[in-house]
């Protein structure tokens, strides 16, 4: 029995945890559906899943939703050895007539720019608030090292490590390191107020920050007496509360643009297209596994664009 629950969990660690969850929960809306309607949730029928699908494109639904539930059941099939229900011409054009239907346009996060940037870190350049030191850290660190939110929130103290003319940051894990190996991001030093190393070292300095350590560097702070301090306990700062206080930090130079946690990591990557860096060297960076997923990061000037079009214009003119 020790054996059987023991294969249990490894089968469920075979995807990361995130997904695990999500995909339970999918295939639990799945189960409550089914068991209403006096079916079974699994083994599951393939026109009972179709007809699922169709209750849920019926409630106009979005694609994400429909593909979450198919992910779910089959997810749910597949690590007990059963056949997928899924793989059906039923499911298959019910997912495309829900693209068609209940598609809506992908509205994308602004970038955010280096000059941007600089003006944010110019405007605290005498400051010795760790909030706001934090804050700047995390948006120059997420900019320059194209860093998502995760792997920002998972740096310990022990993972930098400074040297002459740059830094070096240890990413335990990452989206696309799915099986833990690690990778190093190295960091420039930069010019500007909005130099990397220099602001991680103010914040470092300001937070007493122990290197050797293996607390996480960015914490949950508070204030006492009008003084700000990390908290003790050894945990990271949120996702909801770092959102929170890197947008309103963004929002003094970038105004009403619309902006998330990721446009950073883009703006960084696009900043870095537009300077020629060389591709290999920009995809280990971003540590993109594919052509698509970094070219998805990157937003063109005007300038950029026209300039294949000024190409075809001299090629085609007649002389």
């Amino acid at each position: 029995m020790d054996l059987a629950n023991s294969m249990s969990t490894h089968i469920l660690k075979s995807r990361g945890d995130n997904t695990v969850s999500k995909y339970y929960g999918s295939f639990r809306r799945w189960e409550r559906f089914i068991n209403t309607e006096g079916g079974s949730a699994i083994p599951a029928q393939p026109v009972h899943v179709a007809l699922y699908l169709t209750s849920l494109i019926d409630k106009n639904c979005s694609v994400s939703v429909i593909q979450s539930a198919i992910y779910g059941i089959k997810w749910a099939h597949s690590i007990r050895g059963m056949n997928d229900p899924t793989d059906n011409h039923y499911i298959k054009h019910l997912l495309e007539s829900c693209k068609r239907q209940n598609s809506v346009p992908v509205v994308r996060k602004d970038i955010v720019t280096s000059e941007q940037i600089v003006s944010l870190c110019e405007k605290y350049g005498s400051s010795n608030d760790i909030l706001v030191l934090r804050d700047l850290s995390m948006i120059v660190l997420s900019f320059s090292g194209f860093l998502r939110f995760q792997e920002v929130s998972n740096l310990r103290c022990k993972d930098l490590s400074f040297h002459e003319n740059f830094m070096s940051l240890f990413l335990v894990k990452s989206k696309t390191d799915q099986y833990r190996q690690g990778s190093k991001v190295l960091i420039n030093e930069g010019r500007t107020t909005g130099c990397p190393i220099r602001i991680l070292k103010r914040y470092i300095s300001a937070a007493n920050v122990d290197l050797k350590s293996g607390e996480f560097l960015f914490k949950p702070a508070y204030r006492s007496k009008g003084k700000c301090c990390l908290i003790k306990k050894n945990k990271p700062i949120s996702y909801t509360r770092a959102r929170e206080t890197i947008l309103a930090r963004l929002k003094e130079v970038c105004g009403d643009a619309n902006l998330g946690l990721h446009s950073m990591r883009a703006g960084g990557a696009s900043m870095a297209a537009r300077s020629a860096v060389n591709d290999r060297c920009w995809k280990r960076h971003g540590r993109w596994r594919g052509e698509k997923s970094k070219d998805g990061y990157v937003e063109d000037t005007i300038e950029k664009r026209l300039e294949k079009k000024k190409n075809y214009t001299i090629f085609f003119s007649s002389t």
